[in-house]
């Protein structure tokens, strides 16, 4: 009988070391970091200061190959910048077994903003409407439209 091959980590298991990832370098770098075991659907790490005089919430969203983590454009909206925000989006892209994963940390409005435009821009080159699925409200966001947040833990104000 031809042994059976593994597939390697399922979506759930590469959501999950994502989020453990975050946690382990928001403890590493001093906050206090937990993954949030409730059921919301956009919190999965509790995090705050060592006088617990700043908590922030952080959504995770994982890979581990490829160019594009995978969304929705539901709750996406023209936003401005938010000077007091303490809702972040982690993009972690876990890559392969032997490299270190790496980081982008994103406040909330700005992703949200993002994925608004990116998607008015796929729907103006498609006359308006998504070819394929019309219904579909996944989106794609490519590692190249973060950029500018790869690293930056300090915009999480949660570090002494």
């Amino acid at each position: 009988m031809a042994e059976k091959k593994s597939r390697g980590a399922s979506n759930q298991q590469v959501g999950r070391a994502g989020e453990y990832f975050i946690v382990a370098e928001l403890n590493k770098r001093g906050a206090f970091a937990v993954p949030f075991a409730g059921n919301m659907p956009t919190i999965d790490i509790i995090a705050c200061n060592s006088d617990e005089s700043r908590t922030v919430y952080i959504q995770v969203k994982t890979k581990r190959g490829g160019k594009t983590w995978h969304s929705s454009i539901v709750g996406s909206k023209l936003m401005s910048p938010k000077s007091d925000e303490l809702n972040f989006w982690a993009f972690v892209d876990l890559g392969s077994y032997d490299e270190h994963p790496r980081f982008w940390i994103v406040p909330d409005w700005w992703i949200k903003d993002d994925i608004f435009k990116a998607h008015q821009d796929y729907l103006g080159r498609h006359g308006g409407i998504r070819p394929g699925n019309p219904d579909s409200t996944h989106h794609a966001i490519h590692e190249n439209r973060l950029c500018q947040w790869q690293g930056h833990w300090e915009i999480l104000e949660i570090f002494e």
